[in-house]
């Protein structure tokens, strides 16, 4: 029995350190696919840095203290913020945000997957406990709900804040293709990704307001600590009957990513999961006139995908049904 325990050791360990290689892989492929002048030496040190983030955002989710923030003055620029869509981004100890918030006394609704809706419920709830906060104050809402769209109108018209994730995986549809039309191509670096459309439409139609804001790194006797960025106002009501408001909205939304991705972008979780969002792309480097590369199948996510050795990038496994008559 003791030599068979040591087998399943040396499988799991196995297991886990090819799975930590191929996360680093992933990675490498996803950055030099933007940032394709970057040395080997410069990714290897950002990727070092970027799980220094997230072990040092880990740290600071532990020791949050609610009473704290609680006790904390509002942010003189979040008094600007009403009833509306909030746009936020995973970058830096994004997981905080929710929370300084609610903490300055807005009723927030999360627009979450199911999986992270599982996962984090309980930690809010215990959160608004803490703070005395009744439980409203705070609520989630599974964006795969097909009724999600009119509770989000809902809870907007009982005067509360709608909190999105923008660069979240959650748009992703089984059929793509009737999906074209909802997605937004962000230009960065020198590669592309999408976001989905559909809230921004959804705002514009209804007249509603929608803010961007992200949490930023700064300096604090030689400490690191991340504060709350200004809230930029990307759509007003007044801009219901205009049809170029949608391209401005996007257009500053565009330029909040680039400005809080140059300020640390090692900070920026999903470097990990940008294959999600490009799925088969030509980005810089697929056009390659060589013949023949090696093509290692692993799976993520219930997904499948192939990497190629030879170009450093990741194709998903898509399979497309055919209409047999």
């Amino acid at each position: 029995m003791w030599f068979l325990y040591r087998m399943d050791q040396y499988d799991l360990n196995r297991m886990n350190n090819k799975k930590k290689e191929l996360q680093r892989l992933l990675w490498m492929a996803n950055v030099q696919g933007f940032y394709p002048d970057k040395p080997a030496v410069e990714l290897e040190a950002g990727y070092q840095q970027w799980m220094i983030n997230r072990q040092h955002f880990a740290q600071l989710y532990q020791e949050f203290r609610i009473e704290e923030v609680a006790s904390a003055p509002v942010h003189e620029a979040l008094k600007s913020l009403t009833k509306g869509i909030l746009f936020t981004f995973h970058f830096g100890p994004y997981r905080l945000l929710p929370r300084y918030l609610v903490a300055a006394g807005y009723r927030l609704t999360l627009l979450v997957s199911t999986a992270v809706l599982e996962k984090e419920r309980a930690r809010y709830a215990q959160d608004l406990s803490a703070m005395g906060l009744p439980k409203d104050s705070l609520e989630c809402l599974d964006a795969s709900d097909t009724l999600v769209l009119r509770k989000m109108l809902h809870a907007i018209a009982s005067d509360r804040i709608i909190l999105v994730f923008l660069d979240a995986n959650e748009y992703m549809a089984k059929d793509e293709e009737k999906e074209q039309e909802a997605r937004l191509r962000v230009s960065f670096g020198n590669s592309y990704f999408y976001w989905r459309s559909n809230l921004l439409k959804l705002a514009h139609r209804f007249g509603l307001s929608v803010h961007a804001i992200h949490l930023m790194p700064q300096l604090q006797n030689g400490r690191q600590t991340w504060q709350l960025s200004d809230p930029v106002t990307v759509l007003t009501p007044k801009e219901k009957d205009n049809p170029m408001a949608l391209l401005t909205a996007f257009a500053k939304l565009q330029h909040v990513f680039q400005a809080m991705m140059g300020q640390n972008w090692s900070a920026w979780e999903n470097w990990g999961l940008m294959h999600f969002y490009r799925g088969f792309d030509e980005r810089a480097g697929s056009k390659d006139a060589r013949q023949g590369s090696y093509m290692v199948p692993f799976s993520f996510a219930d997904k499948g995908y192939l990497f190629d050795l030879s170009r450093k990038l990741f194709y998903e496994i898509i399979a497309k049904k055919e209409n047999i008559i």
